[in-house]
């Protein structure tokens, strides 16, 4: 089996988020150090929509999608693959994203024939373990679209395996932001400035994923040995919405005993204040265009 270059959350299902272009800003002044402006997950999940695609072939925000399927039939132990992908249509920008989602040395033109040939009998023989008779391995990789924004597409890819002497998944994980007008992956480096309150934004983090991880009082949590800061701000990736900022993390990626997808958040006036201007989420969300 090939060794996936990229990886992140596996999607059950072909559920995307769709969130269409910048906000506008509220009128009113807000004091994003104010105990009242808190932000809700489950409040910022339900704005927006939820849909659920049955067809091969669909467009979100302008952006057309397609899902290829392949898997070896192995029942128990059976491998597969589902990668719902931008359809480039000629375009380079968008070439050059699927490229990096599925690797150099895949043809993006010919997807599903990668795949079938992927997942052939042929391929699991080679694959088998000879010093092994009683080795039965199970392989995924997942790739589903996110969020589709004006300017820039977030997805998601993963691939793991498991074999019958696991107990679960060895699951690899990542969630990526493409710049759609470059094809460059985005990320973090200078979002903050470097005299924040690094204490501060990490436990407002961790406070919004009380329900995953258990109630967490930030304001009693003085964090001398930098616990806290390296678990949000050393791990996971990010992405985010027209009004709010996300880290996610994957299973066991905070924690040895949480095997299950951790996501924190604040809104983006409350963390404004601590963003560099000259970062390009700072100027996405707060520059008039």
């Amino acid at each position: 089996m090939r060794k996936f270059l990229i990886s992140s959350v596996i999607v059950l299902g072909a559920a995307v988020v769709v969130a269409c272009g910048n906000s506008k800003a509220a009128k009113n002044d807000v004091d994003p150090q104010s105990d009242t402006t808190k932000i809700e997950l489950e409040e910022v999940v339900d704005t927006l929509a939820d849909i659920e695609f049955d067809e091969d072939t669909y467009e979100i925000n302008g952006l057309a999608f397609k899902t290829y399927k392949a898997s070896d039939g192995g029942g128990e132990y059976e491998s597969s693959a589902s990668l719902t992908l931008p359809v480039p249509n000629g375009d380079k920008v968008m070439e050059k994203i699927l490229q990096q989602l599925v690797g150099e040395d895949v043809d993006i033109n010919n997807i599903q024939a990668y795949l079938d040939k992927m997942f052939s009998p042929e391929e699991k023989a080679k694959d088998a373990d000879d010093d092994d008779d009683d080795l039965q391995v199970s392989t995924v990789w997942n790739i589903e679209p996110v969020l589709v924004l004006d300017k820039y597409l977030v997805m998601e890819s993963a691939d793991g395996y498991m074999d019958n002497y696991m107990a679960h998944y060895n699951i690899s994980q990542s969630t990526i932001v493409f710049d759609r007008t470059t094809g460059e992956i985005m990320n973090r480096d200078g979002m903050f400035k470097e005299d924040a309150d690094w204490l501060k934004i990490a436990r407002k983090f961790r406070e919004s994923a009380n329900e995953d991880l258990g109630e967490f009082d930030g304001s009693e949590f003085d964090d001398p040995d930098g616990f806290l800061i390296d678990e949000v701000f050393g791990r996971g990736d990010f992405y985010f919405t027209d009004d709010s900022l996300f880290f996610v993390y994957g299973p066991y990626e905070i924690n040895y005993a949480y095997g299950f997808d951790v996501k924190m958040g604040v809104s983006k006036e409350w963390i404004k204040p601590y963003m560099e201007k000259d970062n390009w989420l700072y100027k996405y969300w707060f520059v008039k265009k």
